[in-house]
């Protein structure tokens, strides 16, 4: 591209700027002396230098870096050529085609845009690893454990089993031993097993229905007691049982039992002055142990044991059936199922409260309530007075002196 010359300059410069390198170098020193005013003084001298040298540039190229003086490409724009423009007494300068500026300025900027650039991947989040879920706390098996483990039903279900064993080993020795003496020993032995069995699983099937004709409550309809029907309904769902059958004894003392055969097929009995004295809370408190012995297997265990009570001796034979501080135990399930232990207590206290029972109640009939005493929450009921022996965590008042700690 030819140069041109325009209008009437005061230096007399050919038009194609190859003229004496000194005058070239001198304008381009002028020149940037007079654009780099404000720079500080080291740079000034460095772009004063570099443009002394230009002279020895290929096409007066004057823009040159410091040191650059000798070297075409040194500090040179992107292709380092210049328009020369005459007029107004002075040689102006025009930069063509994106020409960089001097003085390291565009290696600068170069450099910094070129260290923000990231070579490697994409940064990815990372995945931290899910926490170890927390173990439970373990659970001694006491009487003071607040939930219901399996052993402890496997155990009653065991105990059950082996008190209709023992009451049906008797009449099975009698039989084998007379068909053994008459007729054979073989035809003895095979009566003996015969019988056994039949006993065994006739007092299984029989003992509910004997336990419940014994104490003589009546089916009432979930309608007619709407309050006991939600209060069981809500804590059957707490315990993870069915819904058990309600019966009513018509009674003014306020007592419960359960009863049935195990606890998909239990019965929950209620009387009268339970359902009269107690508030909702106290009456959940009940209902929560009641359930508590269903859900240990407690019933099967008490039906059978009212069942040769009646037969074989009274409260005494149903205390060695059902076993000791199982009412305890029923508390502190029940209490820990509603959390609320308070409930419980005061219906302990109300029924220790409560006046006597009236004659012909079913709780002054030894006959009645002697064999079915120790399945029922107040086992206490007409023996307020008699000595608590050591050791003892089914009498009423022991059992509510420890809920009143909690």
């Amino acid at each position: 591209m030819a140069d041109q010359q325009e209008g009437s300059g005061t230096s007399g410069r050919p038009a194609d700027g190859s003229g004496d390198g000194g005058g070239g170098a001198a304008a381009g020193g002028s020149g940037g002396a007079n654009r780099n005013r404000n720079r500080n003084r080291n740079r000034n001298r460095s772009r004063s230098a570099g443009g002394s040298g230009g002279g020895n540039t290929a096409n007066g190229n004057g823009r040159s870096g410091s040191g650059g003086g000798n070297n075409p490409n040194a500090r040179s724009g992107s292709n380092g050529q210049r328009k020369v423009q005459g007029g107004g007494g002075g040689g102006g300068r025009q930069r063509s085609q994106g020409q960089g500026k001097g003085g390291g300025g565009g290696n600068r900027s170069q450099s910094r845009s070129g260290s923000r650039q990231r070579n490697g991947p994409p940064r990815s989040s990372v995945a931290l690893a899910p926490l170890p879920p927390l173990a439970p706390l373990p659970v001694a098996p006491t009487l003071g454990a607040p939930q219901v483990f399996p052993a402890e039903v496997a155990a009653n279900r065991r105990r059950a089993i082996t008190l209709c064993a023992l009451a049906a080993v008797l009449p099975a020795l009698l039989l084998g031993a007379l068909v053994g003496v008459t007729v054979s020993i073989i035809g003895g032995i095979v009566l003996f097993v015969v019988a056994g069995a039949a006993v065994m699983f006739g007092l299984w099937r029989l003992a509910p229905s004997f336990a419940l004709n014994r104490i003589g409550a009546v089916p009432v309809h979930e309608e007619r007691e709407r309050r006991l029907s939600n209060v069981t309904e809500g804590l059957c769902a707490t315990f993870g049982l069915s819904m058990p059958s309600l019966y009513v004894l018509d009674d003014d003392v306020p007592n419960a039992c359960a009863l049935g055969r195990d606890a998909r097929r239990s019965v929950l009995v209620v009387t009268t002055g339970l359902m009269d004295r107690l508030n909702p809370i106290e009456l959940e408190g009940v209902i929560a142990h009641e359930l508590a012995h269903v859900k240990r297997g407690d019933n099967g265990v008490s039906c059978v044991g009212i069942t040769l009570g009646t037969i074989f001796g009274g409260a005494g034979t149903l205390l060695r059936c059902v076993g000791e501080s199982r009412e305890y135990r029923a508390d502190v399930v029940g209490a820990a199922a509603v959390r609320f232990p308070r409930g419980l207590l005061g219906a302990l206290r109300t029924m220790m409260a409560a006046p006597a029972p009236a004659p012909g109640s079913f709780f002054t009939s030894p006959s009645r309530f002697g064999p079915t005493r120790w399945v029922w929450i107040d086992p206490s009921v007409g023996h307020r007075d008699d000595v608590v022996l050591p050791g003892d965590l089914d009498a009423t008042s022991v059992r509510a002196a420890a809920l009143s700690e909690w």
